[in-house]
């Protein structure tokens, strides 16, 4: 069964309807982090972050809409995606719930949040099940990496203090390995429409974290225990969907100034 926008079921296969909710958690996620830059963006220690925030935010709505646009052969419409859902259907990363609580954490969480975006990209670019998924990905993440390379030059200015740096790292690394689950069946690694199981891409994720940051000793701190309210079709632990207050924040409020 898949479930759609709206929250009501219709009858897909299982392999299809793996696909749909990876691809809807990974475009939530892209237009979560969009409206994260958005708000970010006064705070941006001088002109080039702007340029840079206001340029990555571009990027993840095109990216975001364009992934809205691949699941529409599943019913996904425009309208459902971008202003008929609530917050408990937003499925983007529980990384990006909780608001950053200083420029350290935002950066931090941005870092976290390109390099789970890039890795999960990472497994469809060469499938040869479906070209048209694969051009995507290999689009996106040609788009999206310079914001890996403005993340991980802040991080450098930051990390001369390394403390300051490590522990809210920890601590945002916990919230995205949430995007990994137990380990079950992987309907989509096994039908060749991604290069990388489950297990491989949460291991790329951490080594590429690790070579950010090599003295954090980052893969030491992370669990592997799996909360019993993980859900795969959300990618996430806990409740449903993302808090109102983020939701307000991020949502498409007026449908009518919108460009048909």
């Amino acid at each position: 069964m898949l479930l759609d926008a709206t929250g009501e079921t219709s009858l897909i296969g299982a392999t299809e309807g793996a696909l749909y909710d990876e691809l809807l958690c990974l475009a939530d996620t892209k237009l979560v982090l969009a409206g994260w830059y958005m708000v970010v963006l006064p705070n941006g220690r001088g002109i080039p972050d702007w340029n840079a925030l206001c340029g990555m935010l571009q990027d993840h709505y095109g990216h975001a809409r364009a992934l809205y646009q691949y699941l529409g052969r599943y019913g996904l419409t425009r309208e459902e995606a971008e202003w008929a859902r609530g917050p408990g259907e937003i499925r983007s990363a529980r990384l990006l719930d909780r608001p950053p609580r200083s420029w350290t954490d935002f950066v931090v969480t941005m870092l976290c949040a390109e390099h789970l975006l890039s890795t999960v990209l990472g497994g469809y670019r060469d499938n040869q099940q479906d070209r048209a998924l694969a051009g995507l990905a290999r689009r996106m993440e040609r788009e999206a990496r310079f914001h890996l390379s403005y993340a991980s030059g802040w991080l450098k200015v930051l990390a001369s203090e390394a403390s300051s740096v490590t522990t809210p790292l920890r601590e945002r690394l916990g919230l995205a390995l949430d995007w990994w689950g137990a380990d079950e069946p992987d309907r989509l690694f096994d039908a060749g429409l991604r290069t990388a199981p489950e297990r491989a891409r949460r291991d790329a994720f951490l080594g590429a974290l690790e070579a950010e940051l090599p003295l954090a000793h980052l893969r030491d701190t992370a669990g592997a225990d799996v909360p019993p309210s993980w859900r795969r079709e959300f990618r996430r632990s806990g409740p449903r969907g993302i808090p109102e207050s983020l939701y307000e924040l991020i949502r498409f409020k007026y449908i009518e100034l919108a460009v048909p």
